[in-house]
């Protein structure tokens, strides 16, 4: 069967926004032109790549062991480097705790574990979205074992286990492109408008922490998960299943996320791409994005990580035959 390129090309814009955004949050901060960018790139591009995790989770044929060993470690080790490494200054290491990037790790295994129960129960996704506007009211469930992200963004995978593309099938791509752009300019306006503080696309502070209040906090995730799953569906009706220059760093995109802020950390440490104009840090931002992405997308390193977490994973695997099942 030929491969439908649709959803790595999908990854590969995702991976490029993901690395943007942390390069330019850590070389230049979250204010002004920034702020509005990061904006725009958080109100989607962890719940759509949460979104097509959950779609591929329903596609798997993998047991539930291995999928939950190759995450688990990933993040023990990964979560571990990061910790030891001389850019760790933010908190004690705690693997209760996820270092910055790696809470997706650990939220993938607790997904992949409930989802195929989760699926099955009436209401599932009305009741998953009644959890995640309930938990921001919580002060108390915030980075500990990424349990905040891990029920808001729960959502966004369930929905993706059960996408269809007879949801978006029959709209015209002129409207979705519409959507799109009008859903991405609506996102600078809140931010502008200071509606939406950044901090809350991020899913992880409760809404006091974020100096809201519980009804004005519920009222803005409630307009950040109608943005999140338009620009998402959108993306997805949009892009083309062709292959291009750039689709590999969507089939590698796991190598990307797991060492570019790695990279990221030490460029800021060494404020070599510096300058006085704003859209000047944006350009560098952007090439410096786009220079990390190519090179961990090589097949070399990819075929490594492979290669370590198969043999890791055939010895702690006991049991193959358990999968999950698709809806």
């Amino acid at each position: 069967m030929k491969r439908d390129f649709k959803f790595d090309n999908i990854k590969a814009l995702l991976i490029f926004l993901v690395v943007l955004g942390h390069s330019l949050e850590y070389l230049y901060g979250v204010k002004g032109t920034y702020g509005a960018i990061r904006a725009v790139i958080y109100s989607f591009h962890m719940p759509a790549f949460v979104f097509i995790s959950g779609y591929f989770a329903s596609r798997s044929k993998s047991s539930v062991s291995e999928v939950v060993v190759k995450y688990l470690v990933t993040y023990l080790i990964f979560n571990t480097l990061f910790a030891i490494s001389p850019w760790h200054m933010d908190s004690p290491f705690n693997f209760l705790f996820p270092q910055l990037i790696y809470w997706y790790l650990l939220c993938l295994c607790f997904w992949r574990i409930s989802v195929g129960a989760i699926a099955g129960i009436r209401f599932a996704v009305p009741l998953s979205i009644l959890f995640t506007l309930y938990i921001g009211t919580c002060p108390k469930a915030d980075r500990f074992m990424s349990i905040s992200r891990a029920v808001c963004f729960f959502t966004f995978f369930l929905i993706g286990y059960k996408f269809s593309f007879r949801w978006i099938e029959k709209i015209k791509k002129l409207y979705m492109a519409c959507a799109l752009v009008g859903s991405m300019a609506l996102t600078v306006a809140l931010y502008y408008r200071h509606i939406i503080p950044v901090k809350m696309y991020e899913y992880i502070q409760s809404y006091s922490s974020t100096k809201v209040g519980n009804a004005a906090g519920i009222e803005m995730r409630i307009i950040m998960m109608v943005l999140s799953f338009i620009i998402t569906l959108c993306l997805i009706g949009l892009m083309p299943s062709k292959e291009y220059f750039f689709t590999i760093l969507g089939k590698n995109s796991l190598c990307i996320y797991l060492v570019h802020i790695f990279v990221i950390k030490a460029v800021a440490q060494s404020k070599v791409l510096s300058f006085s104009y704003t859209w000047a840090n944006v350009a560098a931002a952007a090439m410096l994005s786009l220079a990390i992405c190519f090179c961990l997308s090589l097949q070399v390193l990819n075929t490594a990580y492979n290669r370590l977490v198969s043999k890791i994973s055939g010895v702690l695997v006991i049991q193959k035959d358990l999968h999950i099942s698709p809806t």
